[in-house]
């Protein structure tokens, strides 16, 4: 019960203002959402995001906050490069995306902040 998956978990709803996707009950009120991410424990997601994925266009995942933190020490550990805790999150499904790929195939991942902020507050976790 404890997640923030709201595109794959969400229905359609209304939160501050914005028709989107929400994680709520049968009545609409939001319920509480958990992720070790500050920046991903929110209850909706942007409509452009759910009209995104309304329409296909967009394939959405999930990831859990221990395969982040996996993720967050892998990339840390083997590139000296530490990510944003919500950037763990996509390094965490890419990783798990190139094992089904050929070794001709390239990926990308554009890691969207820095992670020095989170190392602090994940030192007792990660470590």
């Amino acid at each position: 019960d404890e997640n923030a998956a709201t595109i794959t978990l969400g229905k359609e709803g209304v939160i501050h203002g914005m028709k989107t996707l929400v994680l709520a009950d049968d009545e609409g009120k939001a319920l509480p959402v958990h992720s070790i991410s500050p920046g991903l424990d929110y209850p909706g997601v942007g409509p452009e995001h759910a009209d995104l994925h309304a329409k296909g266009r967009v394939t959405y995942t999930s990831i859990t906050d221990k395969d982040a933190l996996d993720a967050f020490k892998t990339l840390s550990a083997l590139e000296g490069i530490i990510p944003a805790i919500e950037s763990a999150h996509a390094v965490a499904y890419a990783l798990k995306l190139a094992k089904t790929m050929g070794r001709n195939k390239t990926m990308i991942v554009n890691l969207s902040g820095r992670g020095d902020k989170d190392v602090e507050s994940l030192a007792e976790t990660v470590i």
